[in-house]
């Protein structure tokens, strides 16, 4: 073989190393992110399946991934650890039974004062409630096993004592004096399924994640609310209940979509809030919280995962339950000098609703619809 022809034939293979090697990275690229969202996917159908499994509420509990560095039982950016804003823990939930009593008769005592119900247990019918609840608990009870469920507070424990406001159009008929059996449904609780632990380096990213096309509930914006994120399912297998930031629980308005990628490209809003502006994760000045910054920082340097085009939406359709992962969708420039936005928040709400727009596209395209 003649010089010519070697290099000719040594060309021909370092174009295809180049072509091979390309095509490597291409496959591997984001493999992490999608390995990260196929856990969350399968865990919270694991937890749906477990609902209609068990004829009553289940669900999960998404952990905010802070700690108690200083042990004063406060967390506060000033002086403990981890990005309250990512989560890369998962919890199994599941309704207990409801408590009736601890006998067949078991009845409270009711007490209808200016619409104020009191429901008290001086017969010790309620004992076991002691393991049960704790003094100011809000829990929802049925009265004589019919009607609506009321959200009372636990006044007492031992010996029970439960109030409630009775609605002025409410017309569930019950001694306004006297007896009456009574049903406590008991909030979710952690089950002993084993916990989701995401790999270090992957997180839920919690600031661009909510319900609705727009919505960013899980976003905390509150350095001293570190709730965890909740939602169960009924046994029907749609969306029962979500419980947001602030800890109340409700029907949800739309589909929950949650943002799976980086962690260390998770902006802790928490930080940002504080008058160094600081992001705790990249150690850089973050200019605002503004979703266009996010995806259009000041400092090119900060990283963000709705500027990731490798980053996944895991979404739930709350009316049918049905969970899709989808990539996010990448905002171009156009999008940016295009659009005409009034307010910070529509602005936000603007880019929320395109970023989760082929998450939105394929629930509509399967027949499940969104709102």
């Amino acid at each position: 073989m003649t010089i010519v022809e070697l290099l000719v034939v040594m060309g021909i293979l370092v174009v295809l190393m180049g072509i091979a090697a390309t095509a490597v990275k291409t496959g591997t690229r984001g493999k992490k992110q999608r390995e990260a969202a196929r856990q969350v996917n399968s865990y919270i159908a694991s937890a749906q399946a477990r609902a209609m499994q068990l004829g009553r509420p289940a669900g999960i509990e998404i952990v905010r991934n802070v700690s108690d560095s200083s042990g004063d039982g406060i967390i506060t950016f000033a002086d403990d650890t981890g990005v309250s804003n990512s989560s890369l823990l998962m919890y199994t939930l599941e309704t207990p039974p409801p408590y009736a009593g601890d006998e067949l008769n078991s009845r409270l005592d009711v007490s209808n004062s200016s619409g104020t119900v009191t429901l008290s247990d001086p017969n010790a019918r309620y004992a076991s409630a002691t393991g049960l609840l704790t003094a100011n608990q809000m829990v929802e009870i049925r009265l004589d096993y019919r009607g609506p469920r009321y959200t009372a507070t636990v006044s007492q424990v031992s010996p029970l004592q439960l109030q409630f406001t009775l609605p002025a159009n409410d017309q569930t008929i019950f001694p306004s004096h006297g007896k009456v059996a009574c049903q406590i449904f008991l909030p979710p609780q952690r089950s002993s399924a084993t916990p989701l632990q995401l790999p270090s380096d992957m997180c839920i990213d919690l600031t661009c994640s909510g319900v609705g096309n727009t919505g960013n509930q899980f976003a905390n914006w509150n350095s001293g609310v570190h709730n965890s994120v909740r939602f169960t399912f009924s046994p029907k297998g749609n969306v029962d209940k979500v419980s947001t930031v602030n800890g109340t629980w409700g029907r949800p308005g739309g589909n929950i979509h949650l943002l799976v990628g980086k962690y260390d490209h998770a902006v802790d809003t928490i930080a940002v809030m504080q008058t160094e502006n600081i992001d705790e994760t990249n150690s850089m000045t973050f200019p605002g919280l503004n979703y266009l910054d996010y995806i259009n920082p000041a400092d090119p340097k900060l990283e963000t995962n709705l500027a990731d085009g490798t980053s996944m939406w895991v979404s739930v359709n709350h009316l049918t339950g049905q969970i899709t992962t989808t990539r996010n969708k990448l905002i171009t420039n156009t999008f940016l000098t295009g659009s005409v936005f009034t307010s910070a928040s529509d602005k936000n709400a603007a880019l929320l609703a395109e970023t989760r727009d082929f998450a939105r596209s394929g629930l509509i395209i399967k027949g499940q619809g969104d709102e």
